[in-house]
């Protein structure tokens, strides 16, 4: 590789789409944010791999399935796709490429984050409307969901149920990815800026002459 080329790398982009493969690689097998629930029940909730374990049986649901492997294959294209412009940053496809790309994980976060919390207040509306039960499902930290003694049987007694939750590793990885995509993509007017030429120097009579006695 030459100098020049090796200068117009746009190296941010190219860690960046490294980065999302290994988020992508990651996300197969441990999730963005896990509930538990006591030590029984688990939520493994991710853009590219949701389920559920109950008492050590896993469960999936066939429409958040299909939903995986979308997000799957089009933050995958979107990873190989930042690699190939970063490589080739002044190319006259470069830009199409990279626009199409850097937005792809900004949408997912975005999304997965926003999903997140509707379902976990949806979650908390219908327990305490239909349930009349308090529950309180952090996002980050621990909490208790006190059972009433009504659903118990009216004995008296209430159960007190330790809920947590937790963002994973890959989440923390795909925040960096993306902000890395969009410093890729406000860093790609410098780095596919064209090279400055310099103006030819005159040559005067006299130095020519001495040049061609020199010869």
């Amino acid at each position: 590789m030459k100098k020049t080329q090796f200068k117009k790398v746009n190296w941010i982009g190219l860690a960046s789409g490294i980065l999302l493969i290994a988020v992508t690689c990651l996300s197969i097998f441990y999730p963005w944010w896990q509930l538990k629930i006591s030590d029984f029940v688990y939520a493994n909730i991710s853009p590219f791999n949701t389920n559920f374990s109950i008492l050590g049986t896993i469960f999936l649901i066939p429409l958040l399935f299909a939903i995986n492997i979308s997000s799957l294959l089009i933050l995958t294209i979107s990873s190989i796709l930042m690699i190939i412009y970063s490589i080739n940053p002044t190319k006259s496809y470069s830009k199409q490429l990279l626009c199409w790309s850097y937005k792809k994980p900004l949408y997912i976060v975005i999304s997965f984050i926003v999903v997140l919390v509707v379902i976990t207040l949806l979650v908390q509306y219908i327990a305490s409307q239909y349930a009349n039960v308090s529950i309180n499902i952090p996002l980050m930290g621990t909490s208790v969901i006190q059972i009433p003694s009504e659903i118990l049987g009216g004995s008296g007694v209430e159960i007190g149920i330790a809920v947590s939750g937790s963002f994973q590793l890959p989440f923390w990885l795909a925040i960096v990815a993306t902000a890395l995509c969009i410093a890729a993509r406000l860093y790609h007017g410098r780095v596919a800026k064209a090279p400055k030429t310099e103006p030819a120097t005159a040559t005067s009579p006299t130095e020519t002459a001495a040049t061609d006695e020199t010869a």
